[in-house]
Order: C-alpha cells, then structure tokens, then sequence
C-alpha cells in the first residue's frame, strides 16, 4: 500500500511540474484591456448613463432614430456597458479605430467568460463542460483551451471588428453583430457560468501558495520600538546590535526578523534572490526599514560576485508619508548614499519615485481642477505629509526573479516600518510559480510611469533638491525596463494553486478589486469572515445587505479596526454600522493599545496599534487577501494596491479558525455599540443624537458620491 501511495504521489507531482503557463498570452490580454479602456470606458459621455442620455437628446432627428434603432436591435445582444460606446464611436462621434477597438474587446472579453469558467478552481465539472461545448461552438476551433483563447482567435476578432466597422448602413452593420457567435451569444438561462469576467489576466495556475499573518502584536513590542526611535533625538545607527539581520532566531539582530513569520519571508526572498529584486513599498523607515535595507544592499554585493547583471529596483511614494517622515528619510537617505558611493550598487540597484499623478484623484473632480498646478502650488504640496489629490502608491511588494523558472512574490498589508507595521495586525500572501511573475509583469507600466519624460510630470516630482526624483535614470531608462520586463513566454508550475489578482493599477485603468470582493459577496452559502482596517465603501455595504437578505441563514462577521489613529471614536468604520446591525450582520473590533512614547530630545506622541489587515474568506473557499482597504479611494482606482485571491483551502481553513478564536476570545475582541456611539473630536465628545445625525448624512453622501462627482 505504502508503495502505491508513493508511486500514486510521484505520479501527480511530475504531472503538476511537466505542466506549463503561457504568460505572454495573459500579458498581452491585459496590456489589450488597458490599450482598449479608453475606447470602451474612458469617456464620461458613454460611461456614465445620466450624460449618455442627455448627449442623445442633443443630437439631430436622424442621429437619434440611429440611436433608437441600435438600442432596439442591440439592447437584448449587448450589455448596456458595451452598446453605448458602440453607439457613440457609430454613431454620436463616428470614429473607426476606436469602433474597431469596442467590437474586438467586447469578443475578447466574452470569450474570457469562457475561459474563467473552464479555469476557476471553484467551477463545477458541468460547469467546465459547458464552457468548452460552448467555446467550439461560438468560435468554431477545435484547438481552443482556457490557455490559448487568445492567441488562436486574436486575429480573428480583429478582422471580424474591421469587416463589421467597415459595413456603412445600419442595418447590415447592426445584422453582422447579431450573426457574428463571438459579439452576439447569449448563455442559457439554465447556465451556471458567470456571465462577466473579472480580470483579463484571468486564473493563474501552477503555484504554491501561503498565507503569512503573524508578527509580534504585543505592548512589550511597541514598547521595544518606541526606546529605539531613529528621530525626535534618536539616531540611526547601524552599529546598533538590534539593526543588523539575524540569520536565525537565536542569532543576535533586529527581534521582528527572529520571530515574525512576516517580517521572515521578506529575510528569506532576498537571500533567495538570484536574478533580481523588485520592490514596491509604501512605508519603509524605522529600525525595520534599516534592517531591511542593509541586509538588501550588502546581499546585493555578494549576489553581483556571483552574477554581475543583477539588478534591484525599489519603487516608493515621496508625495504621502501619513507624518512618518523623520522615521522614512533617514533610510532613504542611506540607500541613495550607498547606491552614489559604492560602484557595485551604482551599477545594479535603482531607486525610483513612483509616479502617482496618473491615478484619478480620491478627492472630487471639481475641487481638484480648482487647485492650479503651478510651481507656486507644488511647493506647498510638497509640505504636506498626505498629496492633496488623494493619489497613493500603497503597494506592499516585493517580487524575485521574476524571469527565472523559480519566481516568487510577496504581497500584502504590512508596511515596512517600526509605527506602522511593527507591531500591527497585518496579512501578506507568498506565492511561488507562474503567478509571481505576472505580479512583476503588473509594476512594469509603474516602473515606465516613474521614468516619465513629460515635462509637466516631472515638475511634479517631489524631493526634487535632495536628488530623490528620476532624472538620474533617464539616459538609462529603456535598459532598466527591459530588467524587469517578462520576457519568458512559458512557466513551469511548481503547485497546484491558483490566483488571480485583484488591484488597482497605475492610472486606475484596471481596479478590480471591488468587483472580485462583491462577486464573492454574491456567491456565499455559508458563511462571510473579513478582517479590515476601513469598511465604508458603499458598494460594498450594499452587498452585504443584499446577500444578507437574500439567505438570512448565511454568517457574516466582521472584525474591524477602531480607527483610534483618527482619534473620533470609530469614525469613518461607524458611518454603515446601524444599517449592517439592523440586517444581522456582526461587527466586533479587536481590543487594540496605544502607548505613550517619550522620544530623548521631549516629544511625545501617543501611537496607536491597527487591525491594519485587508482579508476576506468565504465559505472556506476562497480568500481575497492584499494591500486595499473598502474604502472608496482605494477601490476606485486612487490608490495603487496589489493582492489576490487564493483558493487553497488549507490556508484558509488556518485564516478562518484564527479568526473565530478571536472572535470569540474576549480578551481579544469587543462590540461596537452603535446605539450610544459618540463620535470625538479632539478631547471633546459629540452627543449621542449629534453623533447618529453625523454617521447618518455620512451615509447618504459616500451613497452618492460617485454621482455627485460624475465618477466613472
């Protein structure tokens, strides 16, 4: 028995690891969606219904009985979200190219509804059946599987785009969708495939997978942070015992890389590295910071004497440092002094702003159009802790070797720094195969992004005297691309766990990370854990509610922080709580501390510990894990995040149990009293009715946000 077991093992391994991912195919499905946004989103005319209407009724007699006929004949064919840029590139504002560009992504992206279902890891067997009955059906191949859709009909689509934008009348235009299988299938009522797809790069195969959620939380740990501050008189010091990298939990070093399993795998990538380094940081400073970078520079070094085209790239955010500077600067400022003294680091390690002026900004269009972007204005910005338009880099990333056979990537909630992570609630997902290099692949377009040669962008640089922007890298700018570009067209699989990727990207082309989290919503049976520093998107409330509604039986609990950090007794987390508690949806908050440090030279700051984590199972099934918080600026693209879900049920059966120990460990968990909540401003309290009245007119604003601001 035993050697049939092995022999059983043995077999599947070399299957798992005989298997290959075509990645080129996934980069350019998602390098189309981003070159097609502006075709198919990207105009508020046909983006936003309210002003696709009213353009309609600006037009001539005969334009709008186009319209009318298009709408007649299109609307049971084509969901509302791609006709009104069909009917706007045909008819409102005729333009071919862009017409050509709606029809090709909308049969690319019904065919990736195909392709999910055939690949998602929670598909019924029916399901995947279906799937591929239908995909030789509709596109009449035979050689079409979920890992080549694209590149055996790509050239396909665009001549069916170019042969149907190219018939000039309307009916024989309108008639040629209707006949064309790829624009114009419908699935079956009886159907169990998700009618949408959620992202172009799709599932990902052939990876292991784990979910890393533990560091130090305790009050002694802040403590051990606050007694070696690098600022307000403390120094940094790197002859210090407790800066330097310990190689094991016995050995003498930084305490965080002794015993935190989160702050460990960050050691162990680096050490691993054999190519490269890319790193994508929000917060990085502190004792943690400097810890961190030493041990990355001088294991640059010894990786160079081993293969001299080794390279690292940090990208970071110098526009928002959320009033950490003096902890961020000093280690900075150390990794910019040993890449400029050290010739090694010179020619191997790069140090980039990253480039937030492309993401939409999180505050309204209206006010940020009212702020001039002068020289004037920028150097005011430029003192502030937080950018004013609300643009953030908070990627939490480090990725190795991405073009290697053995890539690994690392990504989560956990900052880098001794305040803001060193003793919080944290997640971080590790992934190796496949999936970590589409991860690199995602921060290519930052790293073209920080390397920018628009004059008016680089303007926008900050840090600009110091030498902390990117002109430097400028005449060296195509070589550093091509570093970190994929260029591997095939990965072995080294698991059998798959992802997909859930983020918001560099201009906020792609943000899927609500619609992943409201699609789970939709699909849960049994039960809805989530852990989340921020919980008021409104869309996301309203999933809730609505899933609640409609299975009454179904569990949702939610732990969520109290924003001590904010000082108002809970708010913004406050704004939904009464609606969530009149539907039966729990809420609890983690028991957090705060400590009062004393830093030498006689400041004081109260620091407050974060349930800091961004995580969410359902049903035991899969878990959406990552840097983004539920709160509209992130969601809608403001905010640059990276994460994923997972659908190994061994790590989330490890989340879930942790989470319903403290859930039901009052020592570590407490209610949240909505009925004699008191919203805090300052020391003073707000009265009991005030604070409701607050919480309500909150709701009803974030409610309609998006209309007020005509966001789309």
């Amino acid at each position: 028995m035993k050697i049939f077991l092995s022999i059983f093992t043995f077999t599947i391994t070399l299957q798992v690891f005989s298997q290959s991912f075509n990645i080129q195919e996934r980069i350019e499905a998602k390098n189309l969606y981003r070159n097609y946004y502006s075709s198919v989103f990207g105009k508020s005319q046909f983006a936003l219904l309210g002003e696709f209407k009213k353009n309609i009724l600006k037009l001539d007699i005969s334009k709008k009985k186009d319209v009318a006929y298009l709408v007649e004949n299109l609307s049971g064919v084509l969901p509302s979200k791609f006709l009104r840029p069909l009917i706007h590139w045909k008819v409102i504002e005729p333009n071919n190219k862009k017409l050509i560009e709606t029809l090709n992504f909308i049969m690319i992206y019904k065919s990736f509804i195909l392709r999910d279902a055939i690949q998602s890891p929670l598909s019924l067997k029916t399901t995947i059946l279906e799937a591929k009955k239908l995909a030789k059906e509709i596109h009449h191949r035979d050689d079409i599987s979920a890992n080549n859709i694209l590149e055996v009909l790509k050239e396909d689509f665009t001549q069916k785009a170019t042969l149907i934008t190219g018939l000039k009348e309307l009916n024989t235009f309108t008639t040629a969708i209707i006949e064309t299988d790829a624009l114009s299938y419908t699935l079956p009522k009886t159907s169990t495939i998700t009618p949408y797809t959620l992202s172009f790069s799709g599932f990902i195969p052939g990876n292991h997978v784990e979910l890393i959620s533990e560091n130090n939380h305790s009050e002694e740990r802040i403590q051990w942070y606050n007694e070696r501050a690098i600022f307000n008189g403390g120094v940094l010091d790197f002859s210090s015992e407790y800066i330097h990298m310990p190689s094991n939990k016995f050995a003498s070093g930084h305490i965080a890389f002794k015993s935190d399993p989160i702050f460990i795998k960050i050691r162990d990538m680096i050490s691993d590295s054999r190519e490269s380094i890319l790193i994508d940081i929000f917060l990085f400073g502190g004792t943690i910071g400097a810890t961190i970078a030493e041990y990355l520079l001088d294991q640059v070094k010894l990786k160079m004497a081993v293969n001299s085209k080794f390279k690292v790239l940090i990208l970071h955010d110098f526009a928002n440092n959320y009033n950490m500077k003096e902890e961020l600067m000093p280690i900075f400022k150390y990794i910019k002094s040993r890449i400029e003294n050290e010739k090694d680091l010179n020619k191997s390690v790069y140090l980039l702003q990253s480039n937030i002026q492309r993401h939409p900004p999180g505050i309204p269009f209206s006010l940020t159009k009212s702020i001039p972007r002068t020289s004037e204005t920028f150097k005011i910005v430029e003192k502030k802790n937080t950018y004013y338009e609300s643009k953030v880099d908070h990627s939490k990333v480090i990725v190795i070797d991405g073009n290697s056979e053995n890539p690994q990537a690392y990504f989560g909630s956990k900052n880098w720094t001794d305040h803001s992570g060193g003793y919080y609630y944290d997640n971080a997902i590790w992934v190796h195969g496949p999936a970590a290099a589409m991860v690199q692949n995602s921060y290519l377009d930052d790293i073209k992004a920080a390397l920018t040669e628009d004059p008016e962008e680089l303007k926008q640089f900050f840090l600009q005297e110091e030498g902390f922007d990117n002109k430097r890298y400028l005449p060296i700018k195509e070589s550093i691309i091509e570093s970190f570009k994929i260029t591997r067209k095939h990965y072995p699989h080294v698991g059998n766990q798959t992802i997909r990727m859930a983020e918001a990207d560099v201009d906020g082309k792609v943000k899927n990370t609500r619609n992943i989290l409201i699609d789970m919503i939709k699909q849960a049976k049994s039960h809805i854990y989530m852990e989340q520093l921020f919980l008021y998107d409104p869309y996301i409330i309203n999933a809730l509610i609505k899933r609640k509604i409609e299975m009454p039986d179904l569990k949702i609990k939610i732990l969520a922080d109290h924003n001590s950090n904010f000082g108002m007794n809970g708010l913004p987390n406050t704004i939904f709580l009464r609606e969530l508690k009149i539907y039966g949806i729990e809420i609890k908050a983690r028991k957090s501390f705060s400590s009062l440090a004393v830093f030498p030279n006689g400041v004081e700051i109260n620091y407050h510990q974060e349930n800091h984590r961004k995580i969410t199972s359902v049903d035991g099934l899969v878990l959406l894990g990552g840097s983004s918080n539920l709160n509209p600026e992130t969601l809608q693209g403001s905010f640059r995040e990276f994460g994923a879900q997972i659908y190994d049920e061994r790590a989330i059966r490890s989340f879930e149990t942790n989470f319903l120990v403290s859930w039901n460990d009052r020592s570590q968990t407490m209610d949240l009293d909505v009925e004699n909540f008191e919203a805090r401003i300052g020391k003073d309290s707000i009265s009991k009715d005030i604070s409701s009245l607050i919480n309500a007119i909150a709701t009803k604003i974030l409610k309609a946000k998006d209309q007020l601001e005509r966001r789309f």
